[in-house]
């Protein structure tokens, strides 16, 4: 009975949050009830000039990056918010513990590369959730290359940005949202790991039906190779 009105908490809660946050993290007794993750990739789409880079000026096609969800297709950013990828393993994540998200985001533009970034950013400034207590004080993000170097380590959601370098233009024509992913040219894409710790402090033992709002946000700036 108590699990129930958790669950029933929890689901009235998410219904209430900020529609644009990408991370969605429930707490119920102590415990991650359910997770969902939304990968917002910064597809700047002005044909001209819109987000290019000084290199970028004078473009003709459309400067994009994307995500690939876990079905294998093409996500990029909407304008009605980014969309949500479910995490399995976030009901297993309690204080003292951790989860890892493979997270891929490529170049979508077939002549230029894309000097990009990964941020954490939480909704209203803080990640809270109206109504119920707020975890994220206590998580902690690392994110790694595909080489295998930290883009950020043990880091608070506002200290938790880096740059992923610049990926190849994809050197073929534009996947477009919901199309089957196909690999690009060598180095136009890679896949980011990231790391939510749940730290073990005194104060979680009161975050029962806690939630923390945030996205993972990838932007990007045109470079001529």
């Amino acid at each position: 009975m108590t699990q129930t009105r958790h669950a029933l908490r929890a689901q009235r809660a998410r219904r209430r949050s900020n529609r644009g946050a990408a991370l969605r993290l429930a707490a119920a007794a102590g415990m991650l009830a359910f997770g969902a993750i939304s990968i917002s990739a910064a597809a700047l789409a002005d044909s001209a000039t819109l987000g290019l880079g000084a290199n970028g000026i004078g473009f003709e096609g459309r400067f994009a990056i994307g995500t690939v969800s876990l079905d294998g297709t093409v996500e990029q950013v909407i304008a009605d918010g980014p969309a949500e990828r479910p995490i399995p393993e976030a009901a297993l994540l309690v204080p003292g513990g951790s989860i890892s998200i493979e997270i891929p985001v490529f170049n979508n533009t077939e002549r230029l590369a894309a000097d990009t970034t990964v941020t954490v950013v939480a909704a209203g400034g803080d990640g809270a959730v109206a109504d119920v207590p707020n975890i994220t004080p206590y998580l902690r993000f690392t994110a790694v290359d595909p080489a295998g170097n930290e883009v950020f380590s043990g880091a608070t959601w506002d200290e938790a940005t880096g740059s992923l370098g610049v990926l190849a233009p994809r050197g073929d024509l534009p996947l477009t949202d919901g199309d089957a992913f196909a690999p690009g040219a060598e180095g136009s894409a890679q896949t980011v790991v990231l790391t939510i710790d749940y730290l073990d402090e005194p104060g979680t033992e009161e975050l029962n039906g806690g939630l923390s709002a945030l996205s993972v946000r990838f932007d990007a700036t045109s470079v001529r190779p």
